[in-house]
Parts: C-alpha cells; sequence; structure tokens
C-alpha cells in the first residue's frame, strides 16, 4: 500500500500510471498496479488526502478496508537550509507533530504522546536503509523560518511536512509496519522561502523533480 498525499503529487503519479484504472474512496482515487518485474505483487497506489486530518483518517480507512503488511508514503517536504540538501530524498525514523500547544497539565505533554519512532529493523538487508535516516516534525501549516532552531535544537528535525506525523501516530496504534521516504522539495531558511512569496512554481518544480526519485525508489525496494 503506497500513499500519496498531496494533490499535485498524485498528478505526477498518475502521469507514469495513466493506463492504470482509477477506482474510489471517500478521501481520493486508487488503483492497483501489477509489478511487471516479478508479476507477484500488486500494489494499491492511494491518493489519501493532505494534512494531518485527510492523512490520519486515509491511513486508518486503507487499514480497515485492506489490512495491508506494510504501508509507504512517498512525498515531498521541506527541508532545513543548511542542514539538508535539496532534492535530497530521505528515510524516516521518527514524526513529531509539532503544532500542538498545551496550556492544561503539563506543557509538552501532547507533542510527546504523539511523538512516534518508526521501527526500520526489520528492513535488514535492504538497500533503502542507504538512505539518510532523519527526523521529520510535522504540522498543519508550511515551516515558519522563525522556528527552524527551535524544532532542530529540540528535535533534531532537519525536515518538515503536513501528514507524516498522524500517519505513523496511526500506524503504530494498529501495529502496521510502515515507511516514510520524503524527498526534499524546497528549502526554508531564516531569510523565508521564496515559494512562500515569490513563485509557487518553485514548489511545484522540486516537486516534479523529487516524486520519480521517491517512485523509482519504492519500486526497486518492493522488486527486492
Amino acid at each position: 500500500m503506497i500513499l500519496v498525499c498531496s494533490d499535485f503529487e498524485w498528478v505526477v503519479v498518475r502521469k507514469r500510471f495513466k493506463n492504470e484504472d482509477l477506482n474510489h474512496s471517500p478521501y481520493g482515487n486508487w488503483f492497483l498496479h501489477p509489478d511487471k518485474q516479478t508479476n507477484k505483487n500488486e500494489v494499491i497506489w492511494f491518493k489519501s488526502g493532505w494534512g494531518k486530518i485527510g492523512s490520519a483518517g486515509s491511513t486508518q480507512y486503507v487499514i480497515d478496508k485492506w489490512k495491508p503488511d506494510l504501508i509507504i508514503n512517498i512525498g515531498s517536504c521541506g527541508g532545513f537550509r543548511g542542514k539538508i540538501d535539496l532534492y535530497q530524498l530521505v528515510l524516516i525514523k521518527k514524526t513529531v507533530v509539532y503544532d500542538m500547544i498545551d496550556f492544561i497539565g503539563t506543557k509538552g505533554t501532547s507533542i510527546k504522546f504523539y511523538k512516534t519512532d518508526i521501527n526500520l529493523s526489520w528492513l535488514k538487508d535492504k538497500s533503502i536503509l542507504k538512505l539518510p535516516k532523519k527526523v521529520i516534525v510535522t504540522g498543519d501549516q508550511d515551516l515558519n523560518p522563525d522556528r527552524l532552531p527551535e524544532l532542530y535544537e529540540k528535535y533534531k528535525a532537519v525536515v518538515g511536512d503536513w501528514e507524516s506525523g498522524a500517519i505513523s501516530w496511526i500506524c503504530k496504534m494498529n501495529g502496521t509496519k510502515l515507511l516514510i521516504i520524503r524527498g526534499v522539495s524546497d528549502l526554508v531558511g531564516l531569510n523565508s522561502n521564496p515559494a512562500y512569496t515569490e513563485d509557487e512554481n518553485d514548489f511545484r518544480k522540486g516537486v516534479k523533480i523529487v516524486m520519480p526519485l521517491l517512485m523509482d525508489k519504492v519500486c526497486d525496494f518492493l522488486s527486492e
């Protein structure tokens, strides 16, 4: 089971798999793609929806409907300028939902509760382990340049997105194996990000570059 979150990422996926018949769900379209190399694996590619609400709901939906042995989430992410390279692919080892603020009780309890360590030990000799293993922060917002030093110092995060934290927590609660592989589509620094203020096409260009790399990586992994 492969989850693709954003609308624009899904456009890139569909350009590669344009001949597959689309099916519909409450969250988005999906299609079944046979592994033509091994002729034995059939993989569901599922448009899951962006943000924590859509990604949490759709992850639980696919677990209930198909009970997959493995969920793989691929997509773009923002990188911390100076901490990671543009277009770098990363294997996520931990997710932190950082935009939760609690004033009642012990401060920071909510963030700690939803923090998820992703078990990668079962991969053993898989080549995908050669990817840099990183911490990602998830929030229902684009990365705020002013918060980058805090997020790096507190969580050792170097990338951020809108979905990984929700997907990983739902998989943990269901005991479902998970891989999250993200590609850095744009870089955010203390002086903001050109995609925020000048040209959204800067982000779209990055997505068009990293998504094919991610699809290649996943297809190679599934064929090993």
